[in-house]
């Protein structure tokens, strides 16, 4: 339960931060969007374990996938899930072997960002009576 409230915080600053490393990609000084992408990796990876965390805690939910089929699943879950693995391989390609800035799989990785921003929302705003009523059980 914590992991699934921290996550919107963690989820607000990797987003953000995300923003503004893109925003001072477009003629900021160096040193500003060193600082927005050293600010956007810490949150991601933040990010990142926490959401391991979340998707231990529900991966009932995945395993379900694989044995009963999609049914009745959150399509909206299930995509969440696809562009956040998109996000995380073109990160990590970013982090370890392009020069990020300008480049295709930098725009890409942005691009799936503000999808996932989209998709989160969604995830998040369908669990707001459920989150309430397990903070009200406290």
């Amino acid at each position: 339960m914590i992991a699934d409230f921290a996550l919107i915080p963690i989820f607000l600053a990797s987003a953000a931060t995300g923003i503004g490393l893109h925003v001072s990609g477009h003629g900021s000084p160096h040193e500003v969007w060193e600082n927005w992408a050293m600010a956007h990796v810490i949150s991601s990876v933040l990010f990142l374990g926490f959401g391991i965390y979340h998707v231990c805690n529900h991966w009932a939910w995945y395993k379900s996938l694989f044995s009963k089929g999609l049914g009745n699943k959150s399509m909206v879950t299930l995509l969440l899930t696809v562009v956040f693995l998109l996000l995380f391989v073109s990160g990590v390609v970013l982090l370890a072997v392009i020069d990020g800035p300008n480049s295709t799989v930098g725009h890409l990785h942005y691009l799936f960002g503000l999808v996932i921003i989209i998709l989160s929302l969604w995830h998040i705003i369908k669990r707001l009576p459920l989150l309430k009523k397990m903070m009200d059980s406290r």
